[in-house]
């Protein structure tokens, strides 16, 4: 009932009842779920294509996190990512989607001959700028994948930029350097 005053703001009061008992329960069983998944690898990236209209090519992709739950079947990210970002779980799930995606990404470059790379887009949790050195996670992802940062499109959300942080300004400014674009992604 605390937490869920909590979330109401300041200044006034509710009433535990079996809903928020049963809430409280799947949060922490889903919290362990999402731990296990990361052991078991049951997370899978899906490429959406992105297409320029005017020539009708694909230009890129963006990866999209799915979970394979052997109980729940497929798990949409609506469901398990506000889960994984209270627990401090987006960090390490948040670096395995940039590596698979950069790994995606240079296998199919590769693969593309005399034709423009493609890009690929890649969603940033603000929990990642606070609770984790994001720039060198990311330095070392490139390193590793061989993954050029000019392929790369970090999207972050707006609430990120209400901030207010030196520090987050500062790594936008190294990657924009880097060479990644970064965009403001329209889902929140």
């Amino acid at each position: 009932a605390m937490y869920h005053a909590k979330n109401y703001g300041r200044n006034n009061y509710q009433f535990y009842s079996r809903e928020l008992g049963s809430k409280a329960s799947e949060y922490i069983m889903l919290g362990a779920s999402i731990r296990q998944a990361l052991k078991n690898a049951e997370f899978e990236l899906f490429y959406q294509p992105q297409v320029d209209l005017m020539s009708g090519s694909i230009v890129g992709a963006e990866a999209l996190l799915r979970w394979r739950n052997p109980q729940l079947g497929v798990v949409m990210p609506d469901r398990f990512i506000k889960v994984a970002e209270e627990s401090g779980l987006i960090v390490e799930i948040g670096e395995w989607v940039l590596r698979e995606a950069c790994n995606a990404l240079v296998s199919l470059n590769n693969n593309r001959g005399e034709q423009s790379p493609l890009s690929m887009a890649v969603n940033l949790s603000s929990r990642q700028f606070l609770y984790n050195d994001l720039l060198a996670s990311v330095k070392q992802i490139l390193a590793e994948t061989g993954c050029k940062p000019e392929w790369l499109k970090l999207e972050i959300t707006e609430s990120l930029l209400l901030e207010d942080s030196q520090e987050i300004i500062n790594t936008l400014s190294a990657f924009k350097e880097m060479g990644i674009t970064i965009s403001i992604d329209d889902f929140c």
